[in-house]
C-alpha cells in the first residue's frame, strides 16, 4: 500500500484484473465491504482507493464514508436497479440499503471518510450515456499543439469535496508535465492515452484499465483517439 508522499501513478487494474501491492483491510470497524476490501493507497486525510472482491447480500446501515464504485466484474443490485460490469455508481455517506452482489464480483473504489453528512442518501449512477457539456481543457501554457475539445459531467459532490462523474476529450490532446492538482482515480471507458512521468517512465492506459494518479505527481498526457473516462477526484 502506498503512502500520501508517493508521486507516481498506481496501476490499479488492467482489464479488470487488480495490479500491484495492496493490503486486505477494512476502512473502519463498520465497513460493510471490509472482508473483501483491498487498499492500494490511503492518505492521512481519510481518502483511500483500491479494489473490492466480495459477493452475497450485504446490508448497509448508515454508511460511514462516501464510496465511488466502478464495477469490472459481476453486478450489484441496489433496490430495483442493477449495475453491471463497466458501469459505475456512488454510495453517498449515510446510505442505507441492501445490496445483492453476484459471485466473483469486483469493483475499484474511491472512498472519503468525513465528519460532515451528505445531502444525498440514495445510490447515484455515473451515467456515461448522458450528454456532457463542454469543459475547459489544459491551460494554454502546457498545451502541445491545438486546444482539444473536452466535455465533463460531474454527477456527485460530497461535503468533503470528493467529486465523481464522466469526462471526455474528443480530439487529439497533448500537454507537457503538470503536477496533478488532486488525487484522481480514472477508469477508461473508451480510447487510450499515454501518461509520462517527468522521470521518463510512462504507462499507456487503454479502455478497461483503471489507474490512480496521486496529488502532486508530475505527468504529461498524450492521446490521439477520443478518450472517455469515469473519474473520482479529491
Amino acid at each position: 500500500m502506498q503512502t500520501q508522499t508517493h508521486d507516481t501513478l498506481i496501476m490499479l487494474g488492467r482489464q479488470g484484473k487488480a495490479q500491484g501491492q495492496h493490503s486486505v483491510k477494512a476502512l473502519h470497524p463498520s465497513d460493510p465491504f471490509g472482508a473483501g476490501r483491498h487498499i492500494h493507497f490511503k492518505d492521512d486525510k481519510g481518502f483511500a482507493t483500491g479494489h473490492v472482491a466480495i459477493s452475497g447480500v450485504i446490508a448497509v446501515a448508515d454508511l460511514f464514508h462516501a464510496e465511488v464504485i466502478v464495477i469490472v466484474a459481476g453486478w450489484i443490485q441496489c433496490g430495483a436497479v442493477t449495475y453491471r460490469s463497466g458501469e459505475a455508481l456512488v454510495l453517498p455517506k449515510a446510505f442505507s440499503g441492501s445490496l445483492s452482489i453476484a459471485p466473483d464480483s469486483q469493483w475499484f473504489f474511491c472512498t472519503m471518510a468525513d465528519e460532515r453528512r451528505s445531502s444525498e442518501h440514495a445510490a447515484i449512477r455515473l451515467d456515461a450515456e448522458r450528454e456532457r457539456p463542454a469543459s475547459a481543457g489544459p491551460a494554454a501554457e502546457v498545451l502541445v499543439g491545438p486546444a482539444p475539445q473536452c466535455h465533463a459531467l460531474n454527477l456527485f459532490t460530497d461535503a468533503s469535496g470528493m467529486r465523481a462523474g464522466v469526462w471526455d476529450v474528443s480530439t487529439p490532446c497533448e500537454r507537457s508535465f503538470v503536477p496533478h492538482k488532486v488525487h484522481e482515480l480514472m477508469h477508461v471507458i473508451e480510447g487510450e492515452m499515454t501518461l509520462t512521468h517527468r522521470n521518463g517512465s510512462h504507462e499507456t492506459i487503454v479502455a478497461g484499465d483503471t489507474v490512480f494518479v496521486p496529488r502532486g505527481a508530475p505527468y504529461a498526457w498524450k492521446s490521439t483517439l477520443k478518450v472517455v473516462k469515469y473519474y473520482c477526484v479529491m
